[in-house]
């Protein structure tokens, strides 16, 4: 039968057989058997025939149906059940289940996870600080995670996911794979040497590696010596050209680090196949072998849900503080999918039916912008995923301050030249002319000239802002736009600091994007958090804003640009509420008559979402901010509370 964690339920059937088999299609995974009575040595057994295929003969004589639901299925059969007025008994929680919706769950959550802390550490695999620093959140998600075969960790950002992923790995046994972002690997590699006894092994992409690397097969001849298991750890963009690594590893437990980045429902819908299996050898684009980033995330997220289909693995884990990082349902699905295949829906329409509000195209396929019965989804996913509120998990951390600044038309600068050859204006009118001829691309690449052009216009505020802080001997960290703005703003701020203000003093001012390797972006990274004078660090928010730890030491954050999503924005201020943090002043800077009020408009429309599936309490209120009504709500109540009108 079923060894991962379900419900069980005894129904008693009053000749209701044809709705009771209805149950296996209305909820993916739930199997549906009628209790055969027979006598065996004058003692009265059961046999368990599936409705599905039982006949009416067969029925006839049966009263009694089971039960078997996935755990993300019980609140619906339930609901179902009760609509009908059928009895049933609700006798066994499967195996190891944990209900934590109640006080007294989150109570022996918490127990159960340190009883397996404490003996992943008395097997010698997790270090002895460990159960010390373990906070009661972290300790409860162990004991989540080892009662079901998949997780989705909702956490906040720098809230500790990382290490309560280590731990929760440690309460199985075999093999460990993590899939992470590139710029994520540092971390994960320095953090399980900080938090376990375990050597982590770091899959380099091709053009990274180094003579004096470990082999994969080296290192694996060395955990079978050691006796210890073996924990790899790839980065996304090099897992298509290292699946032999994962196979060969033979993993029981697969951690997912930032989930929502590993592909897209048009992805997964094109990849899927009819009988349900997924190869990647058979659906690799013969195209991957030229530089194209749509093509490389396409043979990406095949990659991913080839290694999620990996028939040696227990336990899925997915880590991700934005699972809906576009405010819309439609990115949902593929992280279910991933971490319970065809657990949810095995077909995406019938999910973005549902959840999305989806209706057809104007150019055929589906329309699924939208968001529909949110709080029914919600409910169906409380069985996956572990959510901790921002309140709780950041309860005992110094609280980021945000400060929305609206720049008028006398504070922005005028539009510089977006490139060498043509000004803003030409380039736009050029562009123009091509989106008329049809191309997708050229409108594309407006608006990403619209925003660079709000971007710099913001430039001589930023500026002043970023001396003022260091002058204070503190430390800066400002996110562009582009590669062009952050090497520009970096020397801007270079030359100001090297105009002989002797307040400043000699200042490091580190430039980080795209085109920066790697290895040099963690240098700068560790140099910023180890640094206890002035310093500023200019990057790109594609760049640093997600996966990255050690920017929580900042004193002063600047947003010279806005993302588009509410996920790009949570992560981007998650960098700054982190363990081993200080308070940090937040500055977003909007371009008044600009791209970014359009960008604002967007961003507080994803807003509501994102805040009626989770408990996103740490956007309450930005939407004020953002849309400056904040400002004014206050003014209004000062000049209230001085008329003294109650």
């Amino acid at each position: 039968m079923w060894t991962q964690p379900h419900f069980r339920y005894f129904v008693t059937a009053e000749n209701q057989w044809d709705y009771l088999r209805h149950f296996e299609y209305l909820v993916p995974g739930v199997l549906a058997y009628a209790r055969e009575p027979y006598y065996s040595r004058g003692e009265q057994k059961y046999k368990r025939v599936r409705i599905e295929k039982a006949t009416e003969h067969q029925l006839a004589s049966m009263s009694e149906c089971e039960l078997f639901v996935p755990l993300h299925g019980a609140w619906l059969v339930e609901l179902e059940l009760r609509r009908c007025q059928m009895t049933y008994d609700f006798t066994a929680r499967g195996v190891g289940g944990i209900a934590p919706w109640t006080d007294e769950g989150k109570v022996a959550l918490v127990a159960r996870g340190r009883e397996l802390v404490d003996d992943a550490v008395q097997r010698g695999e997790l270090r002895d600080h460990v159960p010390a620093l373990a906070t009661s959140y972290q300790t409860a998600g162990v004991a989540w995670t080892n009662s079901r075969p998949w997780t989705l960790n909702t956490w906040s950002c720098g809230s500790g996911k990382t290490a309560g992923a280590l731990m929760s790995s440690l309460t199985y046994a075999g093999p460990v794979l993590v899939v992470c972002p590139a710029k994520a690997r540092h971390v994960w590699w320095s953090q399980t040497q900080e938090y376990t006894h375990l050597k982590p092994f770091r899959v380099r992409p091709k053009s990274g590696t180094r003579k004096k690397d470990q082999t994969f097969d080296d290192y694996i001849d060395e955990c079978r010596e050691m006796s210890r298991r073996p924990l790899v750890v790839i980065g996304a963009e090099s897992l298509t050209d290292n699946l032999d690594i994962a196979r060969m590893l033979q993993p029981t437990v697969l951690i997912l680090d930032e989930i929502h980045t590993h592909g897209s429902t048009k992805r997964w819908t094109a990849i899927q196949e009819a009988d349900g299996e997924v190869s990647f050898e058979r659906r690799k684009t013969k195209a991957s072998g030229r530089a194209d980033s749509k093509v490389d995330r396409e043979n990406r997220a095949v990659a991913v849900m080839d290694v999620s289909r990996l028939k040696s693995l227990r336990v899925r884990i997915g880590l991700t503080a934005t699972p809906l990082d576009d405010g819309r349902p439609r990115r949902l699905w593929s992280q279910l999918d991933l971490l319970s295949p065809g657990g949810f829906s095995h077909s995406y329409g019938r999910f973005a039916t549902r959840y999305c509000d989806a209706k057809p195209g104007t150019y055929g396929g589906l329309d699924d912008k939208g968001s529909s019965n949110l709080d029914e989804l919600r409910n169906r996913c409380s069985f996956l995923m572990h959510e901790v509120p921002y309140s709780e998990s950041h309860a005992e951390l110094p609280d980021t301050r945000v400060q929305v600044v609206y720049l008028d038309n006398d504070e922005l600068n005028r539009a510089d030249r977006w490139s060498d050859e043509a000004t803003f204006g030409q380039a736009l009118k050029k562009m123009a002319r091509e989106m008329r001829s049809g191309g997708v691309e050229a409108r594309e690449r407006a608006v990403e000239a619209r925003l660079a052009e709000a971007c710099s216009r913001k430039r001589k505020y930023v500026v002043d802002e970023v001396l003022q802080g260091l002058r204070g001997g503190g430390k800066v960290v400002v996110f562009t736009a582009r590669r062009r703005e952050t090497e520009l703003w970096a020397h801007q701020i270079r030359r100001a600091v090297g105009r002989g203000d002797e307040s400043l003093g000699k200042v490091p001012v580190w430039s980080a994007h795209g085109g920066v390797p790697e290895n040099e972006r963690d240098d700068m990274v560790d140099l910023f958090r180890q640094s206890t004078d002035a310093c500023c660090l200019v990057a790109t928010g594609q760049s640093m804003g997600t996966g990255v730890d050690g920017m929580q030491t900042a004193n002063l954050a600047i947003f010279a640009m806005l993302p588009w999503k509410p996920g790009d924005f949570t992560q981007w201020k998650g960098r700054f509420d982190r363990l081993g943090g200080c308070p940090t002043l937040l500055k977003v800077v909007v371009a008044s008559g600009t791209y970014d009020e359009r960008v604002v408009d967007i961003l507080v429309e994803k807003f509501g979402p994102i805040e009626q599936f989770l408990a996103a309490d740490e956007l309450r209120g930005l939407d004020k901010k953002l849309l400056g009504v904040e400002d004014r709500d206050a003014l209004l109540d000062s000049i209230v509370t001085k008329l003294g009108v109650k």
